[in-house]
């Protein structure tokens, strides 16, 4: 069962895990016990030495204990089930104080409820660990917002509402060249330093052609599917950037990277199209197709689908909509009579083929 902050913080790219606390240098902590709960989210490290802190936690809690009052293997017992049900995201036990071990009973109570258990050495105060995880969280949020002010500049030059001149003073070295590197939902390994964005979901990065080999895609490794532009002078780079997002696109749905070369394709034409120029597909094609089943109950609007996913294939089509070819037929010419296209013909085709992915957004 997901903690508090894993259901509320769980997309939030500046959330500290119970792993980056291990990763830390100073002050350095250890893992003890099974390594269970290392991605379970830190909401704030609490110091308590009650045995029942439950009135103080509200779910993700680095509980931080000395074991004054955890004394026996009932009471640590006691003190992992109440801790856990309230949601806590770890137990960290200070070393020295009452034992200079943590005690087994309380590391296999906790693993079996999934929480990890940290050792905190005898010369770390719990109130290092508090501060070092304020400062951490401070330069997570500030690059956040850094990220989220890039984006929303990008998303502008994307959508035609600025114009590409106003990346130039972003940028260290704004005479060179750039790729510009989108993935959606995953943080980009991209070499050297990049000038970094988010918008919505995605993840975007402006990495000049010189930290790189001109005309390759400029990431440590293929890992996270990514879409990315050839290279392309900044003040310039508008068109570039909706073929990142169109590569980024193509590369999420066949889970490999894509480039300017896997967009010459219908798919990566459409998926090239501002906002402006794709809402016509799905206002008129789309929109009277959707209106029609809801008032009627009919499936036109999936028809259209199979129809363009089968390459107009009427044999093919009828397998999968489970209908005969003349029920197949009578649907086509009602969508031609709502939408002036025919889904069996490849050029009427073409046009739902745009029509779905911009109404998909």
């Amino acid at each position: 069962m997901p903690t508090i902050p894993d259901v509320l913080y769980e997309r939030m790219p500046d959330a500290i895990r119970v792993d980056d606390v291990l990763r830390w240098a100073q002050p350095h902590v250890d893992l003890v016990g099974f390594a269970v709960g290392r991605d379970r989210i830190i909401r704030w490290p609490l110091p308590t030495d009650l045995l029942d802190p439950s009135p103080f936690l509200r779910g993700g809690e680095l509980v931080l204990t000395s074991g004054i009052s955890i004394l026996d293997a009932a009471s640590q017992r006691q003190f992992v089930e109440v801790v856990s049900a309230a949601g806590a995201a770890a137990i960290g036990y200070a070393l020295g104080v009452v034992t200079d071990t943590v005690p087994s009973a309380l590391i296999r109570a906790a693993n079996e409820r999934g929480l990890a258990v940290i050792s905190v050495p005898h010369d770390v105060p719990f109130v290092e660990i508090i501060q070092q995880f304020s400062v951490e969280r401070h330069r997570r949020e500030g690059e956040s917002r850094e990220r989220a002010r890039v984006g929303a500049i990008v998303e502008m030059v994307r959508r035609g509402q600025a114009s590409a001149r106003v990346l130039v003073p972003e940028l260290e070295d704004s005479s060179a060249a750039v790729h510009i590197v989108v993935s959606k939902g995953s943080p980009l390994p991209v070499e050297g330093s990049p000038l970094r964005g988010a918008s919505g979901p995605y993840e975007i990065a402006i990495v000049p052609v010189g930290e790189t080999t001109a005309g390759a895609p400029p990431l440590v490794s293929a890992e996270v599917p990514f879409g990315w532009s050839g290279p392309v002078e900044l003040d310039r780079a508008a068109t570039s950037i909706r073929e990142a997002f169109a590569a980024a696109a193509v590369a999420e749905r066949t889970g490999t990277p894509a480039g300017p070369r896997d967009l010459a394709t219908l798919e990566g034409l459409a998926r090239r199209l501002t906002p402006e120029q794709a809402a016509p597909f799905a206002r008129h094609v789309i929109g009277p197709l959707r209106d029609y089943d809801a008032r009627h109950r009919t499936r036109l609007l999936h028809t259209v689908e199979v129809a363009c996913r089968t390459d107009g294939a009427i044999a093919r089509a009828t397998d999968e909509l489970f209908v005969h070819e003349n029920t197949l037929r009578k649907r086509a010419a009602r969508i031609h009579a709502l939408t002036g296209l025919n889904p069996l013909r490849g050029v009427d085709r073409a046009a739902f083929v745009i029509a779905l992915l911009a109404d998909a957004g």
